[in-house]
């Protein structure tokens, strides 16, 4: 059985790996804390849209709820999660493609 720690990196790597197919260097998403996120939109400007960001920070607060590490909790992922994930992964590859 897979834990949620390790469906949470590669949710996370996932995540990553669309925003910064489309950015470089120093412009890339280093994670996906709000702190990284931040410094992300600082960096990119005016390209980062409200239907970029929304899913992106949900995202961030969905791959978070995949494991509590404070409490080294572990869990098989929850069905509708994943869904939920799937779905905001769909929209962040949209918005992505549309940025400039």
């Amino acid at each position: 059985m897979t834990n949620s720690f390790l469906n949470k990196v590669s949710a996370e790597r996932r995540v990553l790996s669309v925003v910064n197919a489309k950015t470089s260097g120093s412009r890339q998403l280093t994670g996906l804390s709000l702190a990284a996120i931040d410094l992300w939109r600082r960096k990119v400007g005016s390209e980062i849209t409200a239907d970029v960001a929304t899913p992106l920070i949900a995202l961030a607060d969905l791959c978070q709820l995949l494991s509590d590490r404070s409490h080294e909790t572990f869990q098989s992922i929850d069905i509708s999660l994943s869904e939920k994930i799937e779905s905001h992964m769909s929209n962040l590859r949209a918005a992505i493609e549309r940025m400039p």
